[in-house]
């Protein structure tokens, strides 16, 4: 083979003139017109290798990169840099070493940003150029800002200093995300209100059914970026209530709909994690599609009102109430709630009633979710695990519960309701005779006659959680 002149281009990095002419053609390629622009430098050199030059040598064209950074003064696109804005999300393998990550009990959240950090080095090291891991953190607590405050840090970690890292925002590879948003019906004005309609919830349907059976995705994830702004002062619903139309046919067809798009979301959970991340209201006849996944993650902005006045309760009386037969372990529990005259159920509720596994404050649940979903990246069957691990480290404790406080007259008087041990006349009876202003608030709601919007409502719910408990889910 005869020799090829070498040019020196660094000192201590030599390269021949039939390399140099490739590395330069690598060098000055048109990147924006393929669309790779943005691409990362691991991501130009597949294209490049793949679709230009296929007798490049990848690894001596690396070479070369490193050593056009060589020398020159440091600057934005530094190693660091790069690494910091390096697409893992759309990484090859990156996702065999997120079981690793989250393979461990009790781990806060700091241990795992950390093991993540270093799973991030480590296939970055390995797969693009080089990367030093402690020089790296040395550099990144040398340049970070020190806090004005001595305790700032406790309230800064769930800041991003990357965007607001939305769910809508990022394309992950292994999980779907549905943004309910793209699916309601928006209401003609801003007085207006929003309505899940038949169609809706069809479109809904099929947005989750897309990622049901694909093996791609290894969760699936729904929020509504509606309720993301911290700013409106009118609450957007997360799950609007449904819509009601005159016909009795017609409504039956609305919830007919919506408890398919349940069993659909039951079904699913069995097989891949479904996470809710409900930052807004949900309406109690809608209330059953979060109550179809065993992941949901609340805010402070969260809320369902079941009272008998709400209307929508009155158009839609049993909604979702098999669901809470089964979810709710405490005898009685079901029948409070639903005799209740003004409950609201919020973060704290849910988290004690074991419907909630995560609470994240509404101001940082943007910059939590990306964190979460990069989780989802963990390949099955170590994917709901990594997920669970991944939101309860972004958790906060939600607050004291409004339910906890009547765990005695939950047991005395509506416990006995939900075995057939008493009826609801029988509690009725011994409301009066307790006498009490919260036993009086009660009867005002049930105790009248059945010319009462209200009582009929409430006896209704009544005698159908008590057949709802004989029925199998299948039935």
């Amino acid at each position: 083979m005869s020799s090829v002149a070498e040019i020196s281009q660094v000192e201590g990095c030599a390269f021949s003139t039939e390399e140099l002419q490739r590395f330069h053609k690598y060098y000055k390629y048109p990147w924006t017109s393929v669309s790779m622009d943005t691409a990362t430098v691991s991501q130009r050199i597949e294209y490049f290798a793949a679709n230009v030059d296929p007798a490049i040598d990848v690894q001596r064209l690396r070479d070369w990169l490193r050593t056009m950074d060589a020398g020159e003064p440091p600057q934005a696109n530094t190693i660091y840099d790069r690494f910091d804005a390096y697409d893992f999300a759309h990484a090859p393998g990156f996702n065999s070493l997120l079981a690793e990550v989250y393979n461990t009990e009790g781990a806060s959240k700091h241990e795992l940003d950390t093991r993540m950090e270093l799973a991030k080095a480590t296939y970055y090291s390995e797969h693009v150029e080089p990367l030093n891991y402690d020089e790296y953190r040395a550099h990144r607590d040398a340049a970070a800002p020190k806090p004005v405050c001595p305790y700032q840090h406790l309230w800064d970690s769930g800041t991003s200093s990357s965007g607001d890292g939305s769910a809508s925002d990022r394309a992950l590879d292994n999980v779907w995300v549905v943004d309910l948003a793209d699916y309601l019906e928006q209401p003609p004005s801003d007085s207006g209100e929003e309505l899940l309609t038949l169609a809706a919830v069809g479109r809904i349907h099929d947005a989750i059914r897309q990622a049901a059976y694909s093996e791609q995705y290894y969760a699936i994830a729904i929020v509504n970026r509606n309720c993301d702004s911290t700013e409106s002062e009118q609450m957007r619903p997360f799950l609007p209530p449904l819509e009601t139309l005159p016909a009795e046919r017609q409504r039956r067809e609305v919830l007919g709909a919506l408890l398919r798009l349940q069993i659909e979301l039951r079904q699913l959970n069995q097989a891949k994690p479904v996470v809710i991340f409900a930052n807004g209201p949900v309406d109690a006849s809608a209330v059953g599609v979060v109550l179809s996944t065993a992941d949901v993650v609340t805010t402070d902005k969260f809320s369902v009102s079941l009272a008998p006045t709400h209307a929508s309760v009155q158009a839609f009386p049993l909604a979702a109430l098999y669901d809470w037969c089964a979810r709710l372990e405490k005898p009685g529990m079901a029948e409070y709630i639903a005799c209740h005259p003004d409950l609201v159920l919020r973060s704290s509720e849910w988290a004690t009633l074991g419907l909630g596994q995560g609470f994240i404050a509404h101001r940082h649940l943007g910059s939590s979710i990306g964190r979460i979903l990069l989780a989802a990246s963990c390949p099955p069957p170590s994917t709901r695990n990594a997920l669970r691990k991944a939101y309860m480290a972004e958790s906060v404790y939600p607050g004291p519960s409004k339910i906890s406080v009547w765990n005695p007259e939950i047991e005395m008087y509506f416990a006995p309701l939900a075995l057939g041990h008493k009826s609801l006349d029988d509690v009725v009876q011994s409301l009066r005779e307790l006498d009490s202003p919260w036993a009086n608030r009660y009867l005002a709601h049930f105790g009248g006659s059945l010319d009462d919007v209200e009582t009929r409502v409430v006896r209704l719910r009544v005698a159908a959680l008590r057949a709802a408990r004989t029925l199998e889910y299948s039935q």
